[in-house]
């Protein structure tokens, strides 16, 4: 008895769920249509569990990495003083701090710290771009990868513009909260801190980013949100140039960044000044255009105070988007609007930068930014 009613029980869940001979066309579909919304249900969770173990493997990992650090700083080695001298040996002038971290991964070239929750090594691999996409500090797989320079810097401490990549991650993580500095996005990995853009910035208007050899602060100075597929309009390859063969090329790479820019900070820029560049993905408008956003910073000059006048930030009203933007969200490029003094000798140039052909082929082959 107990064994025909667990068949008879069986047999309404397959009458139920799973398509049977008789069945209407519709029932048919209704059941296909839960059969697949189970299986897409489970997958989803599968996916949100497996991420969220792998993010809190990372987080942990890099607490242990920042733990080694600031002990090293402190002058106290995990490793054998032999491989210490070797290091030093190596990697001339390499900071204390660092010693550790780099005898487990030599691809380490520095630490970068921005805003409430970037703190993180920056790793370069010379032979492979995107290496630590999705890798680990310890080139383990990672989804959420770790931060990384393209190798087309070389020499590293020569670069005019160091373009630094990381994941725009919901969670916060990585580069997830870069887009905090931008008034225009409501992103932010989730995290936006109630849209207040001035307030973030007044808050966190430098970037530390310390090499192997020196530590070093930069002023925030402009952000860009881009398209990066010329589907959405032109776009404009701010993660090409690196390096300035003189002051008319740097001004042609200034000019284009600042009328991009989605605020100014008042901070002034001049030829000669080391500038990074900090670029992730971003979805202002969709997730169907495949964008960035990309925030510059120029070092602190010798002999220049690293304080700034946070009171100076205002937010552009009319930045040079791209044509997909425009089609979505309204509006025009009114024309160039910002104070030409913010980049020093600017104004000589500008008739020459304007004859300049932007789509000309610059240092770098990539297609695109790599986030």
């Amino acid at each position: 008895m107990a064994e025909h009613l667990k068949e008879k029980e069986k047999n309404a869940f397959v009458r139920i769920f799973i398509p049977t001979k008789g069945d209407s066309t519709g029932t048919i579909i209704r059941k296909v249509i839960f059969i697949v919304s189970i299986i897409v249900v489970i997958a989803c969770a599968a996916y949100i569990i497996t991420d969220y173990t792998t993010r809190a493997a990372d987080t942990k990992q890099n607490e242990e990495i920042v733990e080694k650090m600031e002990m090293n700083a402190s002058g106290t080695f995990s490793i054998e003083e032999k491989k210490v001298e070797e290091i030093k040996e190596e990697v001339p002038q390499i900071l204390d701090k660092f010693i550790d971290l780099y005898a487990e991964n030599s691809d380490l070239v520095g630490w970068i710290k921005v805003g409430h929750y970037i703190n993180y090594p920056v790793l370069m691999n010379e032979e492979v771009t995107d290496y630590y996409l999705h890798r680990n500090f310890y080139k383990e797989d990672s989804f959420t990868g770790s931060i990384f320079c393209d190798n087309h810097v070389l020499p590293f401490t020569d670069a005019n513009n160091l373009v630094i990549y990381g994941h725009d991650m919901l969670s916060g993580e990585y580069f997830g909260t870069l887009t905090c500095y931008d008034p225009y996005s409501n992103s932010g990995g989730g995290l936006n801190f109630n849209g207040d853009f001035i307030g973030y910035y007044k808050q966190y208007p430098t970037i530390q980013f310390d090499t192997l050899w020196e530590e070093g602060t930069y002023k925030i100075f402009a952000g860009i949100y881009i398209n990066t597929e010329e589907k959405d309009g032109y776009p404009y390859p701010y993660y090409r140039k690196r390096m300035f063969k003189n002051e008319l090329e740097f001004m042609d790479f200034m000019g284009n960044i600042m009328d991009r820019s989605t605020f100014y900070t008042g901070v002034d820029v001049e030829y000669g000044d080391q500038i990074i560049t900090l670029s992730t993905c971003c979805y202002t408008i969709g997730k169907d255009v495949d964008a960035r956003f990309a925030l510059f910073a120029r070092k602190v000059r010798e002999g220049e105070s690293p304080e700034v006048d946070v009171d100076k930030i205002t937010i552009n009203p009319s930045p040079l988007f791209f044509d997909t933007y425009y089609e979505r969200m309204g509006g025009s490029w009114e024309g160039r609007n910002w104070d030409l003094s913010l980049v020093k000798n600017f104004d000589k140039y500008s008739d020459q930068i304007d004859s300049l052909d932007e789509k000309e082929p610059e240092e770098s082959s990539q297609s695109k930014p790599t986030i």
